[in-house]
């Protein structure tokens, strides 16, 4: 009887444990949403290709890996990017500050 009772409280623990785990992964979901649609907001008259292009995503990812999720870092090497080579596609203002960054890591 001890047994049975034991072996369903450690079922309910597993249970109540797993909900947890659950929710914090659904909240870390929420904000890397946050994190990515803050990232992604167009500003002024910029081209706004990421809409359009699902690869752009991925590039976005990559480059806040890169910086650690640091935001402003990103947004600050796009715009200078934008101001040194005007008139380029969203996809490669992103690949060139990728490759500066990961050029100068090495």
């Amino acid at each position: 009887m001890y047994i049975l009772i034991s072996l369903l409280l450690n079922l309910c623990i597993l249970y109540y444990g797993i909900i947890a785990l659950i929710a914090a992964l659904q909240q870390v979901r929420h904000q890397w949403q946050i994190l990515v649609s803050k990232f992604s907001q167009p500003q002024g008259n910029k081209s706004h290709s990421y809409r359009n292009d699902p690869r752009n995503r991925y590039l976005q990812s990559d480059l806040l890996i890169l910086l650690k999720g640091d935001v402003a870092s990103a947004k600050r090497l796009l715009a200078q990017q934008r101001r040194n080579n005007p008139g380029q596609s969203d996809n490669w203002y992103l690949e060139k500050v990728i490759y500066d960054l990961e050029r100068d890591r090495r």
